[in-house]
């Protein structure tokens, strides 16, 4: 065999080795490529019901919530009327009504397949950028709502001072106030200075509060809809 003929022939077997080699890691990476977006699929899938059930939740404790900021607006108002005449049954219901914050809301999380993903640096596995965007500022908003929820106002201190009870301990475990602390409510609620300061910057954590809770709802939303 001529020389030229060998190099022909050695060529076109290496070129077929080379092909072969090409072909098998495209395969490999059509396989893994395809596990992937397997595995993306079910955590996307879990990701959904992790946010509808958040979504639940969240919209539950809105509703609720929205009496605590209704009663401490109705507080603040009275405060800036000119009229000192206040309904004690209405002042004292508003009070504990208003003071119901500071209680663990972590259902409203629903995060375990985020943190999951995150733990396990699969979280990359979301191939839109978009997307994933869109989950960490849902799970963000949310932990910023809860932190927000769980901080106690410090007009529940003042109540305590008061009457020996948290409002929580009137509205859940059935405490009584007597007539003694009713009269201190009420004369506090005219003259204490701090009280007043207190209960207006309740007013503005509620209102603040009510606006996180619609960003929250809003971002589940738009979040669920890229999910389904």
């Amino acid at each position: 065999m001529h020389t030229g003929d060998r190099t022909k022939r050695s060529i076109g077997e290496l070129g077929i080795v080379v092909l072969g080699v090409i072909i098998a890691l495209a395969a490999d990476s059509w396989r893994e490529d395809w596990l992937d977006s397997r595995v993306e699929a079910r955590y996307l899938e879990r990701l959904g019901d992790d946010v509808s059930a958040g979504l639940s939740r969240v919209r539950i404790e809105r509703d609720a919530f929205r009496e605590v900021r209704e009663a401490a607006a109705a507080l603040t108002e009275r405060l800036e009327s000119d009229t000192q005449s206040v309904d004690e049954e209405y002042l004292i219901d508003n009070l504990i009504a208003a003071t119901q914050m500071g209680f663990g809301r972590n259902e409203m999380t629903a995060d375990v397949t985020y943190q999951e993903m995150i733990a396990s640096g699969k979280f990359n596995l979301i191939r839109s950028m978009e997307l994933r965007e869109k989950v960490v500022s849902y799970y963000r908003s949310t932990e910023l709502l809860i932190t927000n929820l769980e901080g106690l106002p410090l007009v529940n201190n003042t109540f305590s001072a008061l009457t020996g009870y948290f409002p929580i301990e009137i509205s859940n475990d059935n405490a009584i106030l007597t007539s003694h602390d009713r009269g201190r409510l009420l004369a506090a609620f005219h003259e204490n200075l701090e009280l007043k300061r207190q209960l207006r910057q309740l007013h503005a954590e509620t209102f603040f509060n009510d606006r996180v809770f619609e960003e929250v709802i809003s971002q589940g939303q738009e979040l669920l809809s890229m999910l389904e």
